[in-house]
């Protein structure tokens, strides 16, 4: 996944989500390097069955608030974990910023050797949507009826 990371200076495991995005190419007036989309929306719960157990999990509205205004996420492909790529920036954002549904990203890819193939990929959609990495400073738990579960 192409992705935004968001790393809280809080310690605690890294967890990944994924999001639909586009490419902007020749079809729609892009150039092929300007991906435009959410790393994150607000309202939409996401199943998730982990060893953690199995739980809906949705994003807060501010959520990310404190990290933009501390310093700027990178964009990586695979969570920063890729063999080839690593750690290596994939582009810069041109627009970060939290609105109504999520967290909008505008960022423009670089155009060079390394990044070409994540490129093809995305314009192929063989990777389907963009993710974040962050970990959690603030969380709640509900119970299926709404009821807060507090912990032990």
């Amino acid at each position: 996944m192409t992705e935004l990371i968001e790393r809280p200076k809080a310690l605690g495991v890294d967890l990944c989500r994924s999001v639909p995005f586009e490419l902007r190419d020749g079809t729609d007036g892009g150039d092929g390097l300007t991906l435009d989309g959410y790393g994150a929306v607000f309202g939409s719960p996401t199943r998730i069955d982990s060893w953690e157990g199995t739980f809906d999990e949705d994003i807060a509205r501010g959520a990310f608030k404190k990290s933009l205004t501390e310093r700027t996420p990178v964009l990586q492909f695979d969570h920063g974990r890729h063999p080839m790529v690593g750690s290596i920036p994939l582009g810069s954002f041109d627009s970060l910023r939290e609105d109504e549904q999520g967290l909008h990203v505008q960022a423009r890819l670089h155009d060079n050797w390394l990044v070409q193939p994540v490129r093809d990929a995305i314009k192929s959609k063989a990777i389907p949507g963009m993710s974040f990495r962050f970990s959690v400073v603030k969380d709640e738990w509900r119970d299926a009826a709404g009821g807060l579960v507090k912990p032990d």
